[in-house]
Order: C-alpha cells, then structure tokens, then sequence
C-alpha cells in the first residue's frame, strides 16, 4: 500500500481504549521507536498526520483508492526535534543536563538525541554565570521537544543525571522521581 500509494483501512485499539476505532490512512513512512514498530500516515477521519502503533492494528484492509503523497514529506525532518514517535506540536527546547562521568560513557555511546552535545565548562559557564560546574560531572545539551516519554528517559538515569535547565523540565523529572519514590516507602 505505501509502496503503491494505496489508501488502507485500519482497525485501531489505542491503549487507553476498550473499544477500536476504525480509520483511513494513507501510508507515508514506518518509524522505529523502542523496539516497536509505528505507521506514519495522513488520516482522512481526522485530518491530518498522526502515528500509530502496528502491535495495535487489529485488522486491516488494502484499498483500490490510490493518493498523491506530499511532495515535500520528509519524514526525519517531520521527527527531527521530536523524542521518539510523538509528532511534534511546538518548537523544540534546548535542554541542558549533568551526568556523572561513568553515565556519561554510555550516553556517548547512545545518545539521548541526535541532537545532544557535549559542553564544555566555558559553555556552562555561559548558560549559567553564577553556577560553579565541577570536572566531576559531564555536560549534555540537547535540542528537542518535551513530551512525557523525554520526561520518562530522564527519569530512568535515577541520581546519575540531572536536569539542570529549563525549570519547567527540571520540575517535571523532579516530580515524576517523588511519586516513583514514595512507591518505595
């Protein structure tokens, strides 16, 4: 269907539904995400581009009604400041962080975001004018958009990272590692 531009008729099971919706969808790319599989495709019942999950298409059937994909769809571009598979809905945010230097290894080795750079003391220095950086700790910019499943990645580096800049997403990390926590007590 995508190959030939076909519309395609889905059967969709969101996860915080009981019941499927059904949808036209005309196929423009696949994306991989965290070892699933999405379909990237323009949705005739709702008009516009949107993301679904293949684990949760529960039927689905080729059409004989062909479409004309957007000329200038390109699909790293549409992804290039989102985290994972969320289509971006505002402009990206530079996101400043602190690791430990063992956490900094793999972050080298698997970074957050395309985007993310290390920085050096001068450059922290310039972000923060009254903040004393140490050699003991590494520093990460990033450049992305802030949806839940980036608050999430954060969160999973526990104590070994730090959000040091926006506040907005500093608090949001801040947060989500209290409730964590107080499931523990």
């Amino acid at each position: 269907a995508m190959m030939e531009n076909h519309e395609i008729r889905i059967s969709y099971r969101k996860y915080t539904s009981d019941e499927a919706a059904r949808y036209t969808l005309r196929p423009y790319a696949l994306k991989e995400f965290a070892k699933r599989w999405y379909l990237v495709a323009y949705c005739v019942e709702r008009d516009g581009l949107r993301v679904y999950g293949l684990d949760r298409i529960q039927e689905m059937d080729v059409t004989d009604i062909t479409f004309r994909m957007e000329m200038d769809f390109d699909v790293e571009e549409l992804f290039a400041t989102s985290f994972g598979i969320y289509i971006p809905q505002e402009k990206g945010k530079t996101i400043i962080f602190k690791t430990t230097r063992k956490e900094a290894n793999f972050l080298r080795d698997l970074p957050i975001h395309k985007s993310q750079k290390e920085l050096n003391l001068k450059d922290i220095r310039k972000y923060f004018p009254n903040f004393n950086p140490t050699e003991d700790n590494v520093y990460f910019e990033i450049f992305v958009c802030i949806d839940d499943a980036l608050i999430m990645e954060f969160c999973k580096h526990g104590g070994r990272l730090e959000v040091l800049a926006p506040d907005s997403v500093r608090k949001a990390v801040a947060e989500e590692l209290v409730k964590a926590a107080a499931l523990y007590r």
